[in-house]
């Protein structure tokens, strides 16, 4: 007798015995055989039946319980990475905001065009005591801030994301960074440049 066949027997059997001590039958009847079809079928004890059947009214009950998928969507949703068309496009209107603003006759020290999720960090290597202008532009939504370091090199700026110009003039000491980082919900393109004066 393969395996599921013995299963059937066994939960054929309980019912069997169960349905013989509901009619009032002695207990000494659940040792009987009986034979239906090509089964031969004995009845077990109905505590059998009981361990049996716990692991999967166990299993049932554990996957039904609070299921989030089914309950109520997620509290955070995923970031998802920008349209690679309209960065194309941000980064355009950036970069020619950059050009358009910077005078030719000024001598480029750094420049470069960053995600707003990356955010610009920089450490030029300038000289102590030179005058230097960094110009910012950043086109999407929300705002930036530009941080100088150390503080006393220039007080903190707000670059805001809807393609205005932001100048800041400075004089470079022995160790400078610079870095321009976009809030919580700022997303585009930044534009930068160093020039000397």
């Amino acid at each position: 007798m393969n395996l599921g066949m013995r299963r059937t027997a066994m939960a054929s059997g309980a019912a069997l015995l169960l349905c013989h001590e509901r009619h009032g039958h002695s207990s000494d009847e659940g040792n009987r055989v009986e034979v239906r079809g090509n089964l031969l079928m004995r009845p077990v004890p109905v505590w059998l039946l009981g361990i049996a059947l716990a692991p999967m009214l166990c299993l049932t009950a554990c996957t039904s319980d609070n299921d989030p998928a089914s309950g109520r969507a997620a509290t955070t949703t995923p970031r998802t990475s920008a349209d690679p068309f309209e960065e194309k496009k941000l980064t355009a209107q950036a970069q020619s905001g950059l050009d358009a603003v910077t005078e030719q006759g000024q001598s480029m020290i750094e420049s470069g065009v960053e995600r707003v999720a990356d955010g610009v960090h920089t450490q030029p290597d300038l000289a102590a005591g030179h005058s230097y202008e960094l110009t910012v532009i950043c086109a999407g939504k929300g705002e930036a801030q530009i941080v100088f370091t150390p503080g006393k090199t220039a007080p903190k700026k707000a670059a805001p994301c809807d393609r205005s110009v932001v100048f800041e003039r400075f004089t470079s000491g022995k160790a400078l960074r610079i870095d321009v980082e976009g809030d919580a919900q700022a997303t585009g393109i930044i534009a930068w440049r160093i020039d000397t004066i």
